[in-house]
């Protein structure tokens, strides 16, 4: 493959994607050392994290789209990880909380973030608060980037499979 201008800043995106999918396979190894499911474990760490949160608030802090966060609130409603409360400034739209069941999922599964942190952090050059404040700013950057695209009416995804066969 010819070398491009700024290719090996771009790869900037491949090893972003790549850490993820890394750091999803690690924490569900030590969530399998639990009895906790790993699935939508994350998504449940976002809850805790934001609640009371809109899905709305959810799928654009997670980047998410707003189909599959509906999917997975009715799922963790279903089984009874969070509830709904009404958003007393539109009522409309609910907010979402944990429910007893969801905090003892959240707090029989931290032990396995961290025991997963543990095992990055010893093999890190730096303070992991350095690695931290940048993660951010690059999360918020493809954030910012994205909805840059919001704008911009998006292709049919039949049309969009064709033109790319």
């Amino acid at each position: 493959m010819p070398e491009v201008l700024g290719r090996h800043d771009a790869d900037l995106l491949q090893e972003l994607y790549s850490t993820g999918l890394l750091v999803a396979l690690l924490v569900e190894e030590e969530l399998a050392k639990t009895d906790v499911p790993d699935q939508l474990f994350s998504f449940i760490g976002w809850v805790t994290r934001l609640q009371p949160v809109t899905p709305g608030a959810l799928s654009a802090e997670t980047g998410l789209p707003p189909t599959t966060v509906r999917d997975y609130v009715r799922r963790l409603v279903e089984r009874g990880d969070v509830r709904k409360i009404p958003n007393p400034a539109d009522g409309r739209s609910y907010h979402l909380v944990l429910t007893a069941k969801g905090r003892g999922i959240t707090d029989r599964g931290w032990p396995a973030v961290v025991a997963a942190f543990e095992r990055v952090n010893r093999h890190l050059a730096r303070p992991a608060g350095e690695y931290l404040a940048n993660m951010r700013e690059l999360r918020e950057a493809v954030r910012l980037a994205l909805a840059e695209s919001e704008a911009t009416p998006r292709r049919p995804a039949a049309q969009a499979e064709s033109s790319t066969r």
